[in-house]
């Protein structure tokens, strides 16, 4: 929520900080809930309606999975393929459509390097490891171009924690789909932030649906939590302002939920949106909760 907007919506939330948590058992919206989506929502459209289709980084490549292998053009630089594993080496707009039957995606570039990689229609699994792994890079944002369905799923034998596994931030965004199965632990996992901006995204995990170890922000988008542990998680307890949930402006099902629908360590912020809850344990879970009336419904 920026801060030149002050409205009925943030005296809600501060009342709500104050008062604990405040989490209705009806989806019930409150009028300080509507005040805040009116009022952000053209901030949140300026900031998810970026373009999907191209980008101003240096390198730029189209890359077609082809089952087995990949399909690079010639001269390409910052991106190669070995069978069916595509690494990519350099800061740059990377498009990738088409399949892979048992591969994967890697990124390992320069700590200063952010990466763009563009989902048109691509269907990724991996027997072995995530379909789906950042291992180094500044920052990488995946698009999911408008119209598209994406899908990765990874396996038991999965030799890291999740099926999109990130070891720097990664930013989800885009008009299109995006579905994830994590069978051996998390569905969507970064060591640092994970930033969910926009995109309709279907998950299903062993574990946690989301997993940002220093922070998870949620400023858009339709997100659905099946077949999980705990929905969204952020577990960053040693360094100060990390292990944090913020959600805004988004439409949120957590179902059927063994653990808790939202954990974090530090605090839970919800300013405005829909969050549902089908939990066993406590809907949402930390050490401090701010929470707009109406926007957290437990059923």
């Amino acid at each position: 929520m920026k801060a030149r907007i002050f409205s009925a919506a943030m005296l809600a939330l501060i009342l709500a900080a104050v008062s604990g948590c405040s989490i209705n058992t009806s989806e019930s919206t409150s009028k300080a809930d509507t005040a805040a989506v009116s009022e952000t929502s053209g901030a949140a459209e300026a900031d998810n309606s970026a373009d999907d289709t191209a980008s101003s980084s240096e390198a730029s490549a189209e890359i077609k999975l082809n089952g087995t292998s990949a399909e690079i053009p010639e001269g390409t630089a910052g991106v190669s393929a070995e069978g069916s594993v595509i690494t990519v080496t350099k800061a740059g707009s990377y498009s990738f459509t088409g399949t892979l039957d048992d591969g994967r995606i890697i990124v390992n570039a320069p700590k200063t390097d952010k990466v763009d990689i563009y989902l048109n229609n691509v269907t990724v699994t991996s027997s072995s490891s995530a379909p789906v792994r950042v291992e180094q890079a500044d920052g990488v944002t995946l698009h999911l171009v408008e119209g598209t369905v994406n899908t990765f799923t990874d396996s038991a034998a999965n030799d890291v924690s999740a099926c999109i596994s990130a070891k720097d931030d990664l930013t989800i965004k885009g008009k299109g789909t995006l579905n994830v199965t994590g069978v051996a632990k998390h569905a969507i996992k970064s060591s640092n932030d994970v930033k969910i901006k926009n995109g309709v995204l279907n998950l299903k995990a062993a574990s946690a649906g989301v997993y940002g170890e220093d922070k998870v922000q949620i400023t858009g988008g339709t997100i659905t939590v099946t077949a999980c542990k705990d929905g969204i998680k952020s577990v960053n307890e040693t360094e100060a302002g990390k292990g944090i949930v913020t959600c805004e402006e988004a439409a949120v099902d957590i179902q059927n939920a063994s653990g808790n629908g939202i954990e974090a360590t530090t605090s839970v912020t919800v300013t405005s949106g829909s969050i549902k809850i089908h939990s066993i344990k406590q809907a949402v879970n930390c050490k401090t909760q701010a929470i707009t009336e109406g926007c957290v419904v437990k059923y």
